[in-house]
């Protein structure tokens, strides 16, 4: 009962104030991943109201990530494309190099904050689980592509 109790909350928590399309597989593996995690990790109602939204911004950081690296490699194409001087090439991939270690930094930074909310133990599932979540997210999508009609 307290699982689900604080799984309603962490789901409030996420969907408000996010345009939000129920039949999104990614909003469906996001809450099957805060059901899991929840469980998984045992966390109190006073933990989940704490880690859940710290987890939410370790998400926004790769998702800003990827919008601006991907920006980046379609500035680098037309560079590439239009023959520019190296010069601007360089500052292109060093653009790119800079968001990169952005990007770790704040990962760590969030990570640490993550740390001190949870026991080592705690923290200690909460890397497992990472690493076997996407691994079985992985498997699926193979499962579902094979399945599929060519």
């Amino acid at each position: 009962m307290k699982t689900m109790i604080v799984f309603l909350l962490i789901i409030l928590a996420f969907s408000y104030g996010q345009e939000s399309d129920p039949r999104d597989p990614r909003e469906i593996i996001e809450k099957v991943r805060i059901y899991r995690l929840t469980k998984e990790l045992d966390l109190s109602t006073e933990q989940a109201i704490e880690f859940f939204p710290k987890l939410n911004e370790l998400h926004k950081i790769d998702s800003e990530f990827r919008k601006r690296r991907q920006e980046i490699l379609v500035h680098l194409k037309d560079l590439l494309g239009t023959g520019a001087p190296d010069v601007e090439i360089k500052e292109s991939l060093g653009a790119y190099e800079k968001i990169l270690k952005e990007r770790v930094e704040r990962q760590i930074k969030k990570m640490r904050e993550i740390q001190t909310m949870l026991t080592p133990s705690q923290q200690a599932k909460y890397l497992i689980f990472q690493d076997e979540f996407e691994r079985e997210i992985r498997e699926m999508i193979k499962e579902v592509k094979r399945l599929q009609p060519r």
